[in-house]
């Protein structure tokens, strides 16, 4: 991942994973799209199922969000 203040490009391996946890298509190009569509994945975990593997997967997802600089 390349990140230049608020803008981000993410290599193909990163692009195919943030599609495989976000079901996103389109790679995020800032931080915030980035962190929101992480964010939206885990909300429509919690939504669906309430199971331990569920808090754990959310877990996951927004673990992966990016820090604001």
């Amino acid at each position: 991942m390349i990140r230049l203040g608020n803008h981000l490009k993410l290599t193909n391996s990163e692009q195919n994973a943030f599609r495989t946890m976000t079901g996103v298509q389109r790679p995020p190009r800032t931080v915030e799209d980035h962190n929101a569509a992480l964010e939206t994945a885990a909300e429509d975990w919690r939504e669906t199922d309430d199971g331990p593997a569920s808090h754990l997967l959310r877990a996951v997802l927004l673990a992966e969000r990016i820090g604001q600089k």
